[in-house]
């Protein structure tokens, strides 16, 4: 033994190499285990809270821009994004007053942007008179910053006593501008 330790002490670039060399290993080790450990069991996109009887509202500036009350919603983990379930009572604001109502069976709000996506019979209409006074479809997406609605799905519209029925709607409801799909007219177009 004491001719190995010898041995050794007559050569440290070998001693440092064995030394570095274990470190290494020791790195790539616990490197390697860590990147194939798989993830925790409990998964990321199951909801954190879960709330029931809601009402909720966010702001375009500094006023109200809507407001929903649902039956419940759930909340990201991450906090980004909010479920509701069963929404009653949606409401949008225009210049901080109520211009549409929107009933949906769910509505999926982004908080980031305000944005949000609403789906099966989803039924909006308008608190103003001058606006589209009623429309039904399934899927709703709504752009909070340009105030824009698109309906990518077959539209059943009701205005100042026409029907109509689109292939695709887009509403502007800053300006009032709207830009349909193919689209079929019935009524006597007379204001009810």
């Amino acid at each position: 033994m004491r001719q190995f330790v010898r041995s050794l002490a007559e050569r440290p670039a070998l001693v440092v190499g064995v030394v570095v060399a274990g470190l290494f290993a020791a790195v790539a080790y616990f490197l390697i285990t860590a990147l194939l450990m798989p993830e925790s069991p409990g998964s990321i996109s199951q909801p954190q809270i879960h709330m029931h009887q809601i009402v909720a509202q966010g702001e375009r500036g500094t006023q109200l821009g809507w407001r929903f009350a649902a039956d419940s919603s759930e909340l990201s983990t991450d906090g980004q994004v909010t479920t509701y379930h069963n929404v009653s009572r949606g409401t949008y604001y225009l210049n901080g007053k109520p211009a549409y109502q929107l009933t949906a069976d769910q509505v999926v709000l982004d908080m980031r942007s305000q944005n949000y996506t609403a789906s099966g019979s989803v039924h909006v209409w308008s608190v103003r008179k001058r606006d589209l006074s009623d429309m039904k479809t399934s899927e709703v997406l709504w752009n909070n910053p340009l105030q824009m609605l698109t309906c990518p799905n077959q539209v059943k519209v009701k205005y100042k006593g026409l029907t109509m029925v689109t292939s695709r709607l887009q509403a502007n409801f800053v300006n009032g501008t709207s830009t349909l799909g193919a689209t079929s007219i019935s009524g006597s177009g007379t204001t009810p």
